[in-house]
C-alpha cells in the first residue's frame, strides 16, 4: 500500500551521517546513512531556471543538538566535507525518499552546484527543515534537565527553565508537559501565550488546562469573559467563575443562564452543591430547585431531591414523596401515586414513576401503556430509553415481540444515541417478527436521520434495504445498501456489498506520503513526541500525539500521525488516528487494521489468522498491557484462569506478569483458547466469538433459545441481533467484520461474508 515499498511503522531513527547535493534533476537531495535502520533520503524538487554562474558550495547543513499514541528523533548529523563536494555516501545509505516541492520565485539569486537559480530564503527553508527532521533524538542536555524538573514534579521552574532552551521544539515540548501535568502550577497568562504561540501543542482538551490556570490564578472578571465568555466552560470551578464574572459586570441575566445550567443538569456531589449554592445561590430561583430536583429523581437520586425540600410547594414535595417511594421500592409507593393531584398525571416524572411502579408489580400491560404515554422532553431520557430498550428487550427474549415493539416504538426523540437504538430494536421487531415492512421502513428511516456512526449508519441502511425488498421497491433496497456499502470494513456495511454483488472488502491505498514526510518530521511538535519518547516518557508523547492528531485535516499528515504512533508502539492510538481520519474522509485502512499488532514469525495455535486478529483488535485494540476492568490481560483479553488452563494445555509454565508484558506469549495462548472455542463449534465464528466473550455457556444457551446460526433454517444475521446481551452483540458483529479485513490485509483468498456467518476455513 505505500509508495516506495515503505510499510507503516518504519520511520528511520539512529542518524549517522548526511550530504546535501543538487542533482542534476533539480533536485535537493539529502541521503542519511543509519544505525540498523534503512536509511532516509530527503528529496525537494527545485524548479529549474535560467542557466547562471556554477560553484561548489552550498553552505553547512547545521546538526542542531538537539503516547494516548506517537515517535522517535534520529541521531546527530556530522555531515562530511567530501560527501558534501563529491556526491560519495556510505555503500549503506539505501533510499528512503521524501519529497517537498519549493516554489521558487522569478527573481534568483545565484547559488548552487548545477548552475540553477534559486532563492535563498527558500533554500534557507529547506535545509532549516531538513536540520529539525535530523536532530539528535534525545536533545540537549538542558532539554534532559528541563524533564528532571517534570519528572520532580517541579512544574513551574520547568516552564520557566525552558525559556532558556534554545531549541524551540524542546522548548514548546517541555512547556507543554509543565501545563498539562502541572494541574494550575503556571499562570494563566503564560498558558493564554503558549496557546497562542503554540498551536499545534493545544488540542481542544487544552481548553481545559486554561480553565484550570485562570480558576487557580484568580483571573480577573474581565480576562475570564474575553477568554470563557463565548462558551461554557468544561470544569465546574470555571463555570462558578464565569458566571460570577458577569454578575459582576452587570449582565445578571447571562449569569443566571449559567448557573441555572450548572444547577439542573449535572448531578453534582453534596461538595459541588454546596460550592455552587455558596456562589451561586443568590441567582438561582425555587423553578430552578424544582428542575433540578425532577432531573435528580428521574435518576433515582432521592436524597438529592430531598435536600432541596425546602424550596418545595405542598404538591411539589407531595410529587417527591410518591416518586422517591418508586425509587426505593415501598409499599406504600402506589397508594402515593393515586394520592397526587390530577395536575401531575401528564408530568413525565408522574408518568415514569407509574410505568415503573406496574414494572415492580410485574404488570407489563400497565408499564407499556404509561411507556406509550409520553409526549415531548423525558427528563434524564437517556435512562428512561435504557429503561424501556430493557423492557423491550426482556419481552423480546420472553417470544412477546408484539408487546416488545410496543414497549419501544415510541421512543423518537431525545439524545441521538438512544433513539438510533430505540429505532432501529422497534423496526427490527416490526420486519422479522410483526411482518410489517412498511412500519419498519419508517422506524429505520428515522435511525438512519439520527446515525452518525459508521455502525449505526450501515445498521440502519441494510435494514431498510431489506425492508425496501419486501416492500417490491428494488431500486430503494439497492440505494439503502449503497449507502450502508460505503463502509466496507464494517460488518453491515459488508452485508449490504453482498447484497449488491460486490467485493466484502475493498481496501484503499494509504496518501503518497513523500511529498509531506519533510514537512511532517519538520513540525516542532512532531519532534516533542520524538524527544519524549526517546527519553523514556512515551505516555506523554503519546498524549502529545493524541492531540495533535486531533486538529489535523491533511491526508497524509494524519497518515504520517498515525505512522508515527505505530513507531511507538501504540497500535491502539494509531487505530484511533485513523478512524478519526475516516471520519474526515481520509480512509487509512492500513492503520485502522494493522499487521504489526502482533510481533511477526510469532507462534500461534493452527488457526486463521485473520479470525486471531479480528478478536485482537476488538479485545485490546493490540495494547500490549491492556487489563480490563474484569481484570482480562493483554493483547487476546485473557482471564488468568482461561490463561492458567491454557498454558498447562499447551505445556507452557504460566505466568500472569508475561500476559501483559510479552505479547508472543499472549497470542499464543490466546490464539489456543480461540482455536478451542471454533473446534467446540465446527468453525463457526460467530458462535466462537460469543463464547470468547461472554462464555461457551451463553453461546449454548443462545443456541437452544435461538436455534443454530450454522443450519440453513436460521438466519444468522437475525440471530445475531437475538444476542441479548449488548456487549457481545456488538462484540460479534465487529470480529466478523474485522475478520474479512485481515482476510484482506493478510492476502488471504476472500470469502462472502454470508459464508464466513456460518463457518469460516478451518483446521
Amino acid at each position: 500500500m505505500f509508495p516506495m515499498n515503505r510499510k507503516p511503522g518504519t520511520i528511520a531513527t539512529g542518524v549517522m551521517a548526511a550530504a546535501l547535493t543538487l542533482t542534476a534533476g533539480g533536485v535537493l537531495m539529502l541521503f542519511v546513512g543509519q544505525n540498523g535502520e534503512r536509511p532516509v533520503t530527503a528529496t525537494a524538487v527545485i524548479e529549474p531556471a535560467a542557466p547562471a554562474v556554477t560553484g561548489t558550495d552550498l553552505g553547512p547543513v547545521q546538526a542542531k543538538p538537539e503516547r494516548s499514541a506517537a515517535l522517535p528523533d534520529p541521531d546527530p548529523i556530522v555531515p562530511s566535507a567530501d560527501h558534501l563536494v563529491s556526491g560519495v555516501y556510505p555503500p549503506e545509505a539505501e533510499v528512503r525518499v521524501t519529497t517537498a516541492a519549493i516554489d521558487f520565485a522569478t527573481d534568483p539569486i545565484v547559488t548552487g552546484s548545477l548552475g540553477y537559480a534559486a532563492q535563498p530564503a527558500r533554500v534557507d527553508a529547506a535545509l532549516e527543515a531538513i536540520d529539525r527532521a535530523t536532530a539528535p533524538a534525545k536533545g540537549s542536555e538542558r532539554f534532559a534537565e528541563a524533564l528532571e524538573l517534570l519528572d520532580d514534579g517541579k512544574h513551574a521552574e520547568a516552564f520557566a527553565f525552558a525559556q532558556r532552551l534554545t531549541d524551540p521544539a524542546e522548548r514548546r515540548t517541555v512547556q507543554w508537559a509543565a501545563i498539562q501535568y502541572g494541574a494550575g502550577a503556571i499562570d494563566y497568562r503564560e498558558v493564554l501565550a503558549f496557546r497562542d504561540g503554540a498551536p499545534e501543542f493545544t488540542s481542544t482538551s487544552f481548553r481545559t488546562r486554561i480553565e484550570q490556570a485562570m480558576t487557580r490564578g484568580r483571573a480577573d472578571h474581565d480576562a475570564l469573559i474575553a477568554e470563557l465568555g463565548d462558551g461554557f466552560p468544561n470544569t465546574l470551578e470555571a463555570q462558578i467563575a464565569l458566571a460570577r464574572a458577569f454578575e459582576a459586570r452587570g449582565d445578571e441575566a447571562r449569569a443566571r443562564e449559567i448557573a441555572r445550567t450548572i444547577w439542573t443538569e449535572n448531578t453534582l456531589d453534596q461538595a459541588g452543591e454546596r460550592r455552587v449554592l455558596g456562589a451561586l445561590g443568590g441567582l438561582l430561583t425555587a423553578d430552578d430547585h424544582w428542575d433540578r430536583a425532577v432531573f435528580l429523581m428521574a435518576l433515582d437520586r432521592a436524597q438529592g431531591a430531598e435536600r432541596l425540600a425546602e424550596h418545595f410547594t405542598a404538591e411539589q414535595k407531595a410529587l417527591m414523596e410518591a416518586r422517591n417511594a418508586v425509587s426505593r421500592k415501598e409499599k406504600n409507593a402506589r397508594q402515593l401515586l393515586d394520592a397526587l393531584d390530577a395536575r401531575w398525571h401528564d408530568h413525565p416524572l408522574y408518568i415514569l414513576s407509574r410505568a415503573q411502579r406496574a414494572l415492580q408489580a410485574n404488570l407489563t400491560d400497565q408499564a407499556i401503556t404509561w411507556f406509550g404515554r409520553v409526549e415531548g422532553e423525558r427528563p434524564a431520557a437517556t435512562e428512561w430509553g435504557f429503561a424501556q430498550r430493557d423492557l423491550a428487550r426482556r419481552l423480546l427474549n420472553a417470544g412477546d415481540a408484539e408487546r416488545a415493539y410496543k414497549a419501544i416504538a415510541n421512543f423518537d426523540s431525545g439524545p441521538a444515541g438512544r433513539v438510533v437504538e430505540s429505532q432501529f430494536l422497534a423496526g427490527w421487531l416490526a420486519l422479522n417478527y410483526l411482518k410489517d415492512p412498511e412500519a419498519a421502513a419508517r422506524h429505520f428511516a428515522i435511525q438512519d436521520e439520527y446515525a452518525t456512526l459508521p455502525d449505526s449508519i450501515t445498521q440502519a441502511n441494510y435494514w431498510l434495504g431489506r425492508a425496501r425488498q419486501q416492500l417490491g421497491d428494488a431500486d430503494g433496497a439497492d440505494a439503502a445498501f449503497a449507502k450502508a456499502a460505503h463502509f466496507h470494513t464494517v460488518y453491515y456495511g459488508q452485508l449490504a456489498r453482498s447484497e449488491l454483488g460486490l467485493p466484502a472488502v475493498q481496501l484503499r491505498e494509504i496518501p503518497d506520503l513523500r511529498a509531506s514526510q519533510l514537512a511532517f518530521d519538520g513540525r516542532d511538535v512532531v519532534r516533542g513526541v520524538r524527544l519524549l519518547a526517546e527519553n523514556g516518557h512515551r505516555t506523554w508523547a503519546t498524549t502529545l500525539l493524541r492531540g495533535f492528531a486531533d486538529g489535523l485535516e491533511d491526508g497524509p499528515q494524519l497518515a504520517l500521525a498515525a505512522e508515527l504512533a505505530q513507531t511507538l508502539g501504540a497500535a491502539n492510538l494509531a487505530i484511533a488516528i485513523a478512524d478519526g481520519a475516516e471520519r474526515k474522509g481520509v480512509p487509512l485502512d492500513d492503520f485502522s487494521f494493522p499487521e504489526a499488532g502482533i510481533p511477526a514469525n510469532v507462534k500461534l495455535a493452527s488457526v486463521d489468522k485473520a479470525a486471531v486478529y479480528a478478536v485482537t483488535k476488538q479485545e485490546s485494540l493490540f495494547q500490549v498491557d491492556a487489563v480490563s476492568h474484569a481484570g482480562a490481560r493483554g493483547l487476546m483479553q485473557l482471564m488468568p484462569g482461561t490463561a492458567r488452563e491454557t498454558a498447562e494445555r499447551v505445556g507452557l509454565p504460566y505466568s500472569q506478569s508475561r500476559l501483559t508484558s510479552d505479547p508472543a506469549y499472549n497470542a499464543l495462548l490466546g490464539s489456543t483458547y480461540l482455536k478451542a472455542q471454533l473446534d467446540r463449534y465446527q468453525g463457526s465464528l460467530v458462535l466462537a466469538a460469543a463464547a470468547y466473550n461472554a462464555g461457551a455457556g451463553n453461546a449454548n444457551r443462545w443456541i437452544r433459545a435461538y436455534g443454530d446460526p450454522r443450519t440453513s433454517g436460521v438466519d444468522p444475521v437475525v440471530w445475531v441481533e437475538l444476542i441479548p446481551f449488548q456487549e457481545t452483540r456488538k462484540y460479534v458483529q465487529r470480529v466478523l467484520g474485522n475478520y474479512l479485513v485481515y482476510r484482506a490485509r493478510l492476502g488471504s483468498e476472500p470469502i462472502d461474508i454470508k459464508q464466513a456467518l456460518r463457518r469460516i476455513p478451518h483446521a
